[in-house]
């Protein structure tokens, strides 16, 4: 009667795990690591962050991690990616088992980070991915706005791969022509102002010397291609001077605040492009020949531009009496730079 009592106790210990099908050699305790964490040491070039929150859930096998950090200094948008980058790597290595479901969360403040909501940045892996998403709410400063929309002005803004948003992948260089000119566009920011200079040099097509001259409507097309490109991807851009050189001296100068270009300027190109289509159009019905329709659409482009720079105070324009007007020789030609989009 004894033996079999205790028989009935040693099942009624163990049948409970046998029916609950825990498998005990994987079960873990929840990992929080308030107040205190640990803190992995970032390398050189990688901004600093302190962790606050590291939380994880779930078997050793399959565990749900989530990390917290904040920044410790302030970080340009395109500086955060090798952070993200080593969170990652850091939270993907340190144990035996890598997470089923991994979140970094980057933050600017400790009670931000309490919170939990609104990361300035975010990596993160689900069991279903292949690899690592990523989120990057930081604002670009204003020159980082303008350094963009200078590139994507002279046609080598880089285009976001929608497949790396993490910013993993090396980008290959690309070589071009111009790498090695001692003649390059530059621009210079005045934090001031929320303003930019832009200095472009008028080349010969693929080399390092000027034109051997140069007409006002192919000067002016720059000039409206940088405003354009410049006040669009540049939101906090109040102020362009654009100064287009010919042999080291300038053949214009022209200052446009935001306003002006909103108010008056920012359809100065689309009007240019809308009579083309009416050029066109008269070509096809043969009502002008080529030469007259090549000289109708300079004389109006060269109107258009005039009209343009009236609205401007005086002293924000200069423009050299050695451009060449619509009628006094030259026609439209001017510089083609591989760089510059035309």
């Amino acid at each position: 009667m004894r033996l079999s009592r205790i028989a009935l106790s040693l099942c009624l210990v163990v049948i409970p795990a046998w029916l609950t099908g825990c498998k005990t050699e994987n079960a873990a305790p929840v990992r929080s690591c308030s107040p205190e964490c640990d803190q992995p040491k970032t390398p050189p070039g990688v901004p600093a962050f302190h962790v606050v929150k590291d939380d994880a859930t779930g078997p050793t096998d399959g565990r749900d991690v989530v990390l917290r950090v904040v920044l410790k200094q302030k970080v340009r948008r395109d500086a955060i990616y090798p952070a993200l980058a080593f969170l990652y790597r850091y939270a993907m290595s340190r144990d035996t088992f890598q997470p089923r479901n991994f979140s970094g969360e980057f933050y600017l403040s400790d009670s931000e980070a309490t919170a939990g909501t609104a990361p300035v940045a975010k990596i993160f892996k689900t069991q279903q991915d292949q690899g690592p998403k990523c989120e990057n709410a930081i604002k670009m400063e204003l020159p980082e706005q303008v350094e963009k929309a200078f590139m994507h002005s002279m046609n080598r803004g880089e285009v976001e791969d929608l497949e790396d948003t993490c910013h993993l992948n090396e980008k290959k260089k690309v070589v071009r022509v111009d790498d090695n000119f001692k003649h390059k566009p530059t621009f210079k920011v005045d934090e001031a102002i929320k303003g930019v200079e832009v200095t472009y040099p008028y080349l010969e097509s693929g080399k390092d010397e000027y034109v051997s001259s140069l007409t006002f409507n192919a000067a002016m097309t720059y000039w409206a291609e940088f405003m354009n490109t410049m006040f669009q991807k540049a939101q906090d851009l109040q102020q362009i001077t654009y100064i287009g050189l010919l042999n080291d001296a300038p053949a214009l100068k022209i200052t446009v605040t935001r306003q002006e270009y909103d108010s008056k300027l920012s359809t100065v190109q689309e009007t240019i492009a809308s009579y083309a289509a009416i050029i066109f159009a008269k070509l096809g019905m043969h009502k002008i020949d080529d030469k007259g329709a090549k000289a109708e659409q300079e004389s109006h482009n060269a109107e258009i531009y005039k009209n343009a720079l009236a609205t401007l105070p005086k002293d924000h324009v200069i423009i050299s009496p050695k451009l060449l007007m619509p009628g006094k020789g030259g026609g439209g030609k001017g510089p083609k730079s591989k760089g510059k989009k035309k």
